[in-house]
C-alpha cells in the first residue's frame, strides 16, 4: 500500500502523508450495522477523569463488528471493504447465503466477491474462521479468542497477526505480534490471515489539529506541571525527577518497571514473555 505525500502548500500539509487505499468501496456504511456512539471525554459515570488527554473529536457512528464468527456451515460473500473510524483496521461487509449481513475485520488479501465461512474445521483460506486445533503449524492467524465462544480479542489491530508454533494434548502454542509465546485452548477460534492496512503506522498527521479531530488532546509532561498535579512537577527551571524512579501521576513506579501481578492465574499460559524471558 503506497504512502502519498501532500503537496506542501502550508505548514499543516508540509509533512502530512496519507494512505492510498484503492481497495476501499465507495459506499455508505450498512444502516442496519451502525449505532450511535456516545463520547465520554475520558470521564466515568461520576464525572471524574479516568483517561487523561481525551475529549472533542468528530462525531462517529459505531460499526457492529462480528468478532465471534459463530454462523457455522453458512458461506458468505464479501460485498464491500469499508473504512471504520473507530479502529485502525479496515472492515469488510459479509452477506451470508441466508441474507444476514455482518461486518468482519478485513484480512490482507481478501477481495470483494470472495467467499468465506466459519466452523470447527473448514478450508484453510484467508478470511475463514475455525478452531485453533484444526489449523496447521506455521499458519498466520488473527482475531483470536482468549476463551471459547467469547469472541476474538487478540490481534485485531492493523497489520497484526499470530503464528501457530505447535499443538500438544491440551493446548496450541502461538507467537503473538509482541513476541510473546502463549498457550491457547484448541477450542478457541481464530481467523486465517493477517489484518490489513499494515502501513497505518507510516502515516504522518502533519498538524496538531488532525489529532484533535480524532479526540486526542495535547499530552502534557509531568515535569511541566505543578507539584500538586504530578510527582515530577515543581522546581525552578528544568529539574530532574527527584525520585528513585520515574513515577506516574498517582505515585506508582513507571517507565520499564514491571507491574504485572505475580500470582495471576493466566501466567501459566505464558511460555515466554515479550521481552524474551
Amino acid at each position: 500500500m503506497p504512502i502519498r505525500q501532500i503537496k506542501p502548500t502550508n505548514n499543516g500539509s508540509r509533512h502530512q502523508t496519507l494512505l492510498v487505499e484503492p481497495y476501499l468501496s465507495k459506499k455508505e456504511p450498512e444502516r442496519s450495522l451502525i449505532e450511535p456512539l456516545k463520547k465520554t471525554g475520558g470521564r466515568n459515570n461520576q464525572g471524574y477523569i479516568t483517561t487523561r488527554f481525551r475529549g472533542g473529536g468528530h462525531k462517529r457512528m459505531y460499526r457492529i463488528v462480528d468478532f465471534k464468527r459463530s454462523r457455522d456451515g453458512v458461506k458468505a460473500t464479501i460485498k464491500a471493504i469499508e473504512y471504520d473510524p473507530n479502529r485502525n483496521a479496515r472492515i469488510a461487509l459479509a452477506v451470508y447465503d441466508t441474507g444476514v449481513k455482518s461486518y468482519i475485520l478485513w484480512p490482507k488479501g481478501l477481495k470483494v466477491g470472495d467467499r468465506i465461512e466459519s466452523g470447527k474445521a473448514c478450508e484453510i483460506a484467508v478470511g475463514n474462521c475455525m478452531e485453533l486445533g484444526s489449523i496447521p503449524d506455521g499458519q498466520l492467524v488473527h482475531n483470536i479468542e482468549f476463551q471459547p465462544g467469547k469472541g476474538g480479542q487478540i490481534c485485531r489491530a492493523a497489520g497484526t497477526y499470530a503464528t501457530i508454533l505447535g499443538h500438544d494434548d491440551k493446548y496450541v502454542t502461538l507467537r503473538l505480534s509482541s513476541g510473546e509465546v502463549r498457550k491457547f485452548l484448541p477450542t478457541c477460534r481464530a481467523t486465517i490471515g493477517t489484518i490489513g492496512n499494515e502501513d497505518f503506522e507510516l502515516r504522518n498527521l502533519g498538524k496538531a489539529g488532525k489529532s484533535r479531530w480524532q479526540g486526542r488532546r495535547p499530552h502534557v509532561r509531568g515535569s511541566a506541571m505543578n507539584p500538586n498535579d504530578h510527582p515530577h512537577g515543581g522546581g525552578e527551571g528544568k529539574c530532574p525527577v527527584g525520585h528513585d524512579a520515574p513515577r506516574s501521576p498517582w505515585g506508582k513506579r513507571t517507565l520499564g518497571v514491571k507491574t504485572r501481578k505475580h500470582k495471576l492465574a493466566s501466567n501459566k499460559f505464558i511460555v515466554r514473555r515479550r521481552n524474551g524471558k
